[in-house]
């Protein structure tokens, strides 16, 4: 076990094999810390460290989440993704090469509609990319969870039903929650499935000089259902999800669903939306207004 932060730094220096000249916290999250490391020579890198006590069990284990990443970069993907550099199981963390550039929530509202949409069709042959160079076989030999289930979420399906139980939910919310219900289970047979990132939203998406320069965290990898990786991108860009969603399609040769893509979207995200909407003032508003962009996206 490491006792302190300068032990940490040493065990890292071993497994970089050179000195580290800086060395700070870069993110804290509810499984994993990331650091950000300088060497010597001028080379950045992050280092995602598993926590001893973690708020929730991962998906994947951050050991599988390295092999996961190791193996994308080898698949040369239309979006780089990070090299990883060094595995280690004691501790429990693996390092990969820093990538310069902004994410792609705090860039998107700077750039031009063209950038947007390019930046988009960008992010439609990647998620294609995925399904036609990851198998199924390869999905198993890394580790990761394979989810035939067409569907929703366990935990998603207990919190719809919350909802609908809830006297502080606005009734014509619920009604609208029942309608996206009962388009997702119409579309049981149009489901693909998948080797997909099950986390791509634009707080894991690198832009540098308006383009995509790399993707991250595959914490949540699974082989699965594919209309998954849409969800945040239809939550987060109702006006341009769509030219995502083509740019898959043409460059997969699978059709997908626009209804069950956009009640999936609905029915994951519901419970954000109802807990920003309790909290009142101008986060109502904003649930508010979501409700009411979902119900044009369901109408």
């Amino acid at each position: 076990m490491i006792k302190n932060q300068e032990e940490f730094k040493v065990v890292i220096e071993r497994c970089l094999g050179k000195e580290i000249i800086q060395f700070s916290l870069f993110g804290k999250g509810a499984v994993n810390n990331a650091y950000l490391i300088q060497t010597s020579d001028g080379a950045k890198y992050i280092v995602k460290q598993e926590k001893e006590v973690q708020e929730f069990k991962p998906q994947n284990t951050l050991l599988v989440e390295a092999h996961i990443a190791q193996e994308l970069e080898k698949a040369e993907l239309n979006i780089p993704i990070p090299k990883v550099v060094f595995i280690s199981e004691k501790p429990v963390m693996y390092g990969y090469h820093y990538i310069e550039g902004n994410l792609m929530i705090s860039i998107w509202n700077s750039l031009t509609n063209d950038e947007k949409i390019n930046i988009c069709r960008t992010l439609g042959t990647f998620h294609a990319e995925l399904g036609r160079k990851i198998s199924k076989e390869s999905a198993v030999e890394m580790g990761v969870l394979i989810n035939d289930s067409k569907g929703l979420h366990p935990e998603t399906e207990e919190e719809y039903d919350s909802i609908l139980k809830s006297n502080d939910v606005p009734d014509e919310w619920k009604l609208l929650a029942q309608h996206a219900k009962n388009m997702f289970d119409a579309t049981f047979d149009k489901t693909v499935f998948q080797f997909i990132h099950n986390d791509a939203h634009h707080e894991n998406i690198i832009i540098q000089d308006n383009k995509i320069v790399g993707i991250i965290d595959f914490g949540n990898t699974e082989y699965g259902e594919v209309v998954k990786e849409f969800s945040r991108y239809i939550r987060d860009y109702p006006d341009y999800f769509q030219h995502i969603v083509s740019a898959y399609e043409e460059s997969s040769g699978n059709n997908l669903s626009y209804e069950r893509l956009v009640s999936n979207a609905f029915i994951s995200g519901l419970i954000d939306i109802v807990e920003d909407y309790r909290k009142g003032g101008d986060t109502r508003a904003k649930a508010e207004k979501s409700i009411e962009v979902y119900r044009k996206l369901l109408d």
